[in-house]
């Protein structure tokens, strides 16, 4: 076979072994059991096999059966509590430990695409209790922040590993930037051949399982040679399970076979994530098969944020002492800092020994410097440009000629570079020569491919003994740190001309000030004027606050947009759009905007939204959006020297021409002739309200990028559901026995505008609590801790005329006595859109 057909070969196979959805294997580990239902209903959609056991009952009778009734009363209350939490998306978390079927077992759970996964583990006798655990975090904790180097950290860190679980083997295994790893820390028994210092090539953990690696903490395998449990679906038409987030999910055959070909009979690893970037593994190996409890698992998980914290931390130190030796060479010499040219002289020589390295340029394409031994111009050239295309900060290189072949006579020596722009024309280029060295591989660090059903891919390596590999024409690699430092150099090379720049942002800032004091008084200006049109409109202070509020809200939502730039440009078609969202979802799809989208100048933004908002108020008041099939469609058109907006409606009420023009027809038919200078025609025709505005180019930027549009602050509810409570004065009384739960209840409310919110625990306090002081409304969770529940609290408020609202996690299955039928019951999680509903309704 020639070259070209092995290297399409070797390619299919690494596209094929990418492809694999290690998410969803349709299997778990013998270890667990595991059922998935839906989150509202709780129908039971998936279940492993070997669910049979815990819920003593076929597997046809647990498929699309109640897993409320299954799991009882107690665990279906504490999973909902579990299910309340807002990190059940992006982590298995702990339910509790309970009886089923006469064993005990320890519970786990999540959300994925709107379905509760549990999982159940037989519990171990050797479970470690909740005071054992918190003692063995804090001595561990205790021990990490005691390491001032990486090297001291990871050794620790093996040897805590080991005696916390008793493994084989422990290890960390680092990536580098192309994500080869490296053993830079073990623990061993003695009879075991040591791997550290030992590489393990990146095609041993595929692209697809380093991103699930990336959002999850613990994997475990228990046995090698377990006979995987199939899960299996309600029905034929459902889509296979995602167990990302399952501690039990089932694992790739090439992934055990890999394993069985080091000795491995059982695994787990620690994924560890810096900065959002997957930095390494702790690698647990075994001989034998084996578990860690449920209880050590969740130690060793805690344990994972406290080590990135640490390496985070000791980089973070090491780089701001390289950073201070290198301000300190250019703070000594007071005549250097003027000029880039001038300064690379001084701190080069600094630069190089702090990274190791053996030159330094900054390259323009005009201009020169450099410092110590470099490549050839021509080379430069293509660094440069290489630089300016990339989006990377830095970008390392280890080896020149691999990258750039056809320019191999123009190193000069150099191997290794790394790159990173300055200014939109320079960038600083820093450089390494080859070394000569072997690197250690465990194992042959070349690619086989076997064929599996038909399909090639690659074959686990077999096997995993010391492979030297004489490496010619490298640099010694980059690390993290070397990064990093370049950088801070890079930030400190571009304020070069630190005392002109200076001056530089001052002036920008005096301008900016200017700018933003002429704005401020443009929006007082538009507010006091908004507030004198309204005062003469309405009547009562009410319609008038309303009014106000609704205004000032239009303006705040075009400011919105801009925000991010005082002199970035907004979508036009934002703009228009941002206007529809405080009535709902269902009003803003019965709205198109077709045509061309422009820039609109930040400047004049506002007030083109005040016109907007007054033509969207009118249809969701009167117009089109108050009739089931209307629509307001929106045209732009663009003008040889202006462009035209066209609003109409269609679908609505017959249109009833008032007999006097209001401040919204005022606004419509005058803010754009007098801010813009260009026309506004509002016609009421007898189907529908139509608008034409022309606006001149003058106030369109259409080669500057937009401003990034914001989230609206403003929580989207139906227009006849707004609620704020500010101005209801009392106490809500919130009886919650979860305090994860509790806690984002009483923020939502204080969010809504209570200011005060007494939290009770169980109905006892809360009832004490009511003697001395009545409260406005109660939330109160049904089922409490202990078997009991909030109607006692909740018949006091009948009493009290207090209105009351029921949150749960039993569903539909709650029984309320009579007298509390009336009662709203919410189902836990329980959205904030929910909660203002009701309280909009309790207290219009």
């Amino acid at each position: 076979m020639d070259q070209s057909a092995q290297a399409a070969e070797l390619e299919a196979a690494i596209e094929n072994c990418a492809a694999e959805p290690v998410h969803i294997p349709g299997t778990v580990q013998p270890f667990s059991c595991l059922v998935a239902s839906d989150m509202r209903s709780g129908t039971v959609l998936y279940a492993s096999e070997n669910c049979a056991d815990p819920f003593g009952m076929p597997l046809e009778n647990i498929l699309g059966g109640s897993l409320q009734d299954m799991l009882g009363r107690e665990f279906w209350h504490e999973l909902r509590n579990t299910m309340s939490r807002s990190d059940r998306h992006t982590a298995s978390l702990p339910v509790g430990t309970f009886e089923l079927g006469g064993e005990t077992y320890d519970a786990r759970a999540h959300e994925t695409d709107g379905k509760t996964v549990v999982e159940l583990e037989t519990a171990s006798a050797a479970t470690m209790g909740g005071a054992s655990a918190l003692k063995s975090l804090n001595f561990v904790m205790t021990q990490v922040q005691e390491c001032d180097s990486v090297g001291g950290l990871c050794d620790l860190t093996v040897d805590l590993m080991r005696h916390l679980t008793g493994f084989d083997r422990v290890m960390i295994y680092k990536f580098d930037a192309d994500y080869n790893g490296e053993v830079i820390a073990e623990t061993c028994r003695a009879s075991m051949e040591p791997c550290l210092g030992l590489r393990f090539p990146s095609w041993d953990i595929p692209a697809q399982a380093r991103e699930i690696m990336k959002r999850t903490r613990v994997r475990l395998i228990g046995d090698v040679d377990q006979d995987p449990i199939p899960v299996v679906a309600a029905r034929a038409t459902l889509p296979p399970l995602d167990m990302t987030f399952a501690n039990s999910r089932g694992v790739s055959p090439v992934h055990l076979q890999y394993l069985r070909n080091m000795g491995c009979k059982a695994s787990m690893t620690l994924n560890i994530v810096v900065e959002d970037t997957l930095w390494g593994i702790i690698s647990f190996q075994h001989r034998k098969p084996k578990i860690c409890t449920s209880m050590l698992r969740e130690l060793l998980e805690s344990f994972v944020p406290i080590f990135a914290s640490k390496l985070l931390t000791i980089r973070q130190k090491d780089t701001l002492q390289r950073i201070k030796i290198l301000e300190n060479s250019i703070t000594s010499q007071p005549g250097v800092d003027t000029d880039l040219d001038h300064l690379l002289p001084e701190v080069g020589a600094v630069v190089l020994d702090v990274v190791g390295a053996d030159g330094i340029t900054t390259l323009s394409t005009s201009a020169l410097s450099t410092f110590g031994v470099i490549p050839k111009r021509e080379l430069l050239d293509q660094l440069l440009a290489l630089s300016l295309e990339r989006t990377e900060d830095v970008i390392a290189i280890e080896s020149l000629a691999e990258l750039f072949p056809q320019y191999e006579d123009q190193l000069n020596g150099c191997a290794g570079a790394l790159v990173a722009t300055i200014l939109p024309d320079r960038a600083i280029s820093i450089f390494r020569l080859a070394v000569k060295h072997k690197v250690s591989w465990a194992g042959n660090p070349e690619k086989t491919i076997e064929l599996v059903s038909g399909v090639k891919r690659l074959s686990p390596r077999a096997s995993f003994s010391h492979y030297l590999e004489d490496v010619k024409g490298r640099s010694k690699a980059w690390t993290e740190d070397d990064i990093h430092f370049i950088q801070h150099v890079r930030t400190l090379l571009h304020a070069s001309e630190r005392q002109s720049l200076l001056n530089t942002m001052n002036r920008q800032q005096a301008l900016m000030i200017d700018e933003l004091n002429h704005r401020v008084r443009n929006i007082l200006a538009l507010v006091r004027s908004v507030s004198r049109q309204a005062r003469r409109r309405y009547g009562s202070l009410n319609s008038y606050a309303a009014a106000m509020e609704n205004r000032i809200r239009a303006l705040a939502a075009s400011h919105d947009l801009s925000a991010a730039s005082l002199s970035h440009p907004v979508s036009i078609k934002s703009l228009i759009l941002k206007e529809f969202e405080p009535f709902g979802t269902e009003a803003a799809a019965r709205a198109t905007v077709t045509g061309k989208d422009r820039n609109m100048l930040a400047d004049v933004a506002p007030i083109f939204s005040l016109v907007m908002h007054e033509l969207t108020t009118n249809a969701a008041k009167y117009g089109a959006l108050t009739a089931e099939n209307g629509m307001v469609d929106i045209t732009l058109e663009w003008l040889p020297d202006a462009t035209r907006i066209v609003w109409k409606e269609q679908g609505g009420p017959p249109v009833v021409v008032p007999n006097d023009t209001g401040f919204g027809t005022a606004m419509i038919e005058q803010a754009v002739p007098h801010e813009f200078g260009g026309k506004a025609i509002l016609t009421l025709e007898p189907d529908g309200v139509r608008a034409e505005l022309i606006v001149p180019d003058r106030f369109f930027d259409d080669r500057s990028e937009p401003a990034e549009i914001l989230r609206s602050h403003y929580t989207q509810v139906p227009f006849e559901a707004e609620f704020c409570a500010k101005s209801i004065n009392g106490t809500v009384l919130l009886v919650e026995d979860n305090f994860i739960i509790a806690k984002e209840m009483s923020d939502q409310l204080r969010e809504f505008g209570f200011s005060q919110v007494a939290l009770f625990a169980n109905a006892e306090d809360a009832l004490e609590h009511v003697e001395t002081e009545v409260p406005v409304l109660a939330v109160l969770d049904y089922n409490l801790g202990g078997q009991k529940n909030s109607l006692p609290v909740a018949q006091k408020m009948l009493e009290l005329s207090v209105p009351v609202v029921f949150v749960t996690g039993y569903g539909e299955h709650t029984i309320i006595t009579p007298e509390l039928k009336h009662v709203p019951m919410l189902i836990k999680p329980v959205a904030a859109s929910e909660l203002k509903e009701q309280f909009a309704r309790i207290f219009s």
